[in-house]
Formats: structure tokens, C-alpha cells, sequence
């Protein structure tokens, strides 16, 4: 699945790339590739890995989502998030899969990344800020796989905070 047939599947809003956007796509894919090459695949052991917005077969799987990042309380360190079709993951190296109550959770907060003309395109990186009306956190990570993660939630479209 692409990202636009991720999109479709969303109620949020995710806007399309400028065409200046997606040349700057191309040159990113090389240069990460020559990066991956020169730094021996460090990337990859750190956890870093681009969206390919894929959706397996299996409901079961994760979706491809990109770098998703929990902090649950906001002054606890980041912990790795996973998606399947159905629900939400603390997946961290080491620990079993804890699966996330996003649907008793809110958003109380919405800040777009730094420095983009089109925030709400499927890469702009994201922070929300979530409650459960006792704790606050944060879950950040690119807006399509927040938006991903506010539809199974049932959560409606956060507007912009600065």
C-alpha cells in the first residue's frame, strides 16, 4: 500500500507534496543510501528507518510506519511505537510488546515540526500531546502515521498549536 491508499483510509487531512518536495525526495533517498553505505548500516541499528507506509496482509503486523516515539509520562524516556490495522504497540528491543489504550487517550495539544510550508504532508514531523485525564504525554513521529494511529483511536483531527 502507498501513501496515498494510506491516505484514503484516514480522516485527517494530509495535504500532497510540492513538486520541489519530492525532487528533494529523490536526492534524500541517495543521499541516505550513500549514508547507510559510509556509516556501515549504523542507521539501521539505531532504529532509523523511513516510512514505507505498507499495510501486510496480515491485521496482525506492523504497518510501515516510520520512527513513531512514546513518552509515557512526558518526563519518561522515548519508547519505540508500532502500528498493526488494529491496534497500538510499545514495541521496545528486549521487552515484550505492550499494546497502547490510545482509545482512552486525547489529544490536548498539536505541534507541526519546524520549517515547513505544508505541515500536514504525510513526512512533516508531528508532536502531540495526549492525555488520559491523570497522565500527560507525547507520541511523535510523521503526521500520516499520527494520523494512522488518531483513526484507530477515534480520535478527530487536532488543530495546530504553536
Amino acid at each position: 500500500m502507498s501513501d496515498a491508499e494510506l491516505r484514503r483510509l484516514v480522516d485527517w487531512t494530509a495535504e500532497d507534496p510540492p513538486p520541489e518536495a519530492r525532487v528533494g525526495r529523490v536526492l534524500g533517498g541517495v543521499f541516505h543510501a550513500v549514508s547507510a553505505v559510509m556509516t556501515l548500516g549504523a542507521d539501521a541499528a539505531l532504529g532509523a528507518r523511513p516510512a514505507s507506509w505498507a499495510v501486510p496482509s496480515d491485521p496482525a503486523d506492523y504497518l510501515g510506519l516510520g520512527v513513531l516515539e512514546l513518552r509515557w509520562p512526558d518526563s519518561a524516556p522515548a519508547e519505540p511505537v508500532e502500528a498493526t490495522r488494529q491496534a497500538v504497540w510499545v514495541a521496545g528491543p528486549g521487552r515484550p510488546a505492550r499494546r497502547l489504550p490510545v482509545d482512552t487517550w486525547r489529544v490536548v495539544r498539536a505541534v507541526p515540526g519546524t520549517g515547513s510550508r505544508r505541515p500536514r504532508q504525510s513526512t512533516s514531523p508531528w508532536r502531540l500531546e495526549l492525555t488520559d485525564g491523570s497522565v500527560t504525554g507525547s507520541l511523535t513521529g510523521a503526521w500520516l502515521a499520527l494520523a494512522w494511529i488518531g483513526h484507530l483511536a477515534g480520535w478527530p483531527e487536532p488543530v495546530p498549536s504553536s
